[in-house]
């Protein structure tokens, strides 16, 4: 079989955030890398590489046969979740998109609120607006984490559906479940104070959330 490279920053973090032996729908495939390396190295069983465009479908089918798992992967054609079953996977990974079109492809389906199904999302951008959703829809962040890759730097979590609904501030979606001991959390949260600053510049009622961030990290 041949050897790919376990994927870079953001999309390893994702792969990490897996569960072993679940099966997985990875929306947004693109390339089909994470569903590969996920396969190969044992961690899941199958997965589902799903994309809303016909072409990068096309480019992961021409991957998935390179690295002979055609009978492990399977390609699908699907908007978001809208061709997905529930009965089809155990973990979703939705990565590589804007967290306000992230937020709109959970709310879309009913079946998100089953709690045995795992979330690993990672927003390009705007991870406020999702975190905030999620906590006023009843899920609960169970990790979050920070990672830089290719000069920028983003944020995963994985989340699940508990039913319990929790009061979100923009402080507090900023932060998310984000552990600011950790250095590269702190990075991450120090990148988010620069672009509150830029924005209180506009809007003074931000200022005291800047503060307050700028507290939290030192």
């Amino acid at each position: 079989m041949k050897h790919i490279l376990k994927p870079d920053g953001r999309l390893s973090l994702c792969a990490d955030m897996t569960r072993k032996g679940s099966r997985l729908a990875d929306i947004g495939t693109d390339h089909g890398y994470l569903p590969i390396e996920l396969c190969q190295s044992g961690r899941i069983p199958s997965a589902l590489a799903c994309d809303i465009n016909p072409l990068p479908l096309r480019s992961a089918e021409e991957n998935i046969a390179r690295y002979r798992l055609s009978d492990k992967i399977h390609t699908r054609l699907s908007d978001g979740l809208k061709k997905i079953a529930p009965d089809e996977a155990d973990d979703i990974v939705i990565a590589g998109m804007g967290g306000e079109l992230i937020r709109d492809i959970l709310s879309a389906e009913e079946w998100v609120k089953d709690g045995s199904k795992l979330f690993i999302l990672q927003p390009m951008t705007h991870h406020t607006d999702l975190i905030e959703w999620l906590y006023k829809n009843g899920f609960d962040i169970v990790r979050q984490a920070a990672v830089a890759d290719a000069g920028r730097l983003y944020t995963a979590l994985a989340a699940r559906y508990t039913g319990e609904i929790k009061d979100c501030d923009l402080l507090t979606a900023t932060v998310g479940a984000l552990d600011i001991s950790e250095p590269r959390s702190r990075e991450f949260l120090r990148s988010c104070l620069n672009n509150l600053n830029n924005r209180c510049k506009g809007d003074p009622s931000l200022k005291p959330v800047a503060d307050k961030l700028e507290e939290m990290i030192g």
